[in-house]
């Protein structure tokens, strides 16, 4: 099967249907953020971004050179510090990133790093390509099957969910269908993600089957705690 109808093959079997599940619910669960909505920030992370975050994120696509990661700075939305999209090869650490949207691609620069640094993680696992549905999305916290008037960190870039895996014998996981049955490549990246401690949090349908049933959210950890003092001039 080729790489395209492999694609709309996945998309059929799980995050169509749950896309379309999503766009019923909004009609009595709206996720867009309000005025009321809370910030629900990382450490030390101010907006309009800080002089020092600006630094950090400076330093941050520094790294992404150094390691060879060709990802490209692109407009910023909502509130991400360093908008970024995928390298033109989809490529992060020798692992593949696939899309299953054509939209909520972007991410921010902190993301990106933390993907980049865990890429050996999943190579050794046997894992060479990665299925995501959002990176970048403006929306309300959704956990335990209730959403929360607080804001995602989807809307700050840094948040991913993934709907499945490829190994490098070509065989696809699928969160939605192989997580139940305790497929042992998924139950080894959640463990590997959760021992490694370089992410915030990762939700699947093990410890979120209500809202994660059929995706892994996987959530990057920025520490941004000596921005506070340093907030940029009016």
């Amino acid at each position: 099967m080729s790489r395209a109808l492999l694609i709309v093959a996945l998309v059929a079997a799980g995050v169509t249907g749950s896309a379309e599940a999503a766009r019923k619910k909004m009609h009595s669960d709206n996720r867009r953020p309000t005025r009321s909505t809370k910030a629900n920030m990382p450490r030390g992370f101010v907006w309009p971004p800080s002089r020092t975050m600006v630094k950090m994120a400076d330093t941050c696509e520094a790294k992404l050179d150094e390691l060879g990661v060709g990802a490209k700075p692109t407009q910023r939305e909502g509130r991400i510090v360093r908008a970024m999209t995928l390298p033109q090869d989809h490529q992060i650490g020798g692992i593949t990133y696939t899309p299953a949207y054509q939209k909520h691609q972007v991410l921010d620069c902190q993301l990106v790093l933390a993907l980049a640094n865990f890429a050996p993680k999943l190579y050794e696992l046997g894992v060479r390509e990665v299925l995501f549905g959002s990176a970048y999305r403006w929306s309300k916290v959704r956990v335990g099957g209730r959403t929360k008037n607080a804001l995602s960190r989807h809307a700050l870039g840094i948040a991913l969910d993934i709907v499945g895996f490829i190994d490098d014998t070509g065989r696809v996981a699928l969160v939605s269908k192989d997580y139940k049955h305790d497929d042992e490549l998924l139950l080894n990246i959640e463990r590997t993600v959760n021992d490694s401690g370089m992410f915030r949090v990762l939700l699947t349908p093990r410890n979120d089957p209500k809202s994660h049933s059929d995706h892994f959210h996987l959530e990057a950890n920025p520490d941004y705690t000596e921005a506070i003092e340093t907030r940029p001039s009016s």
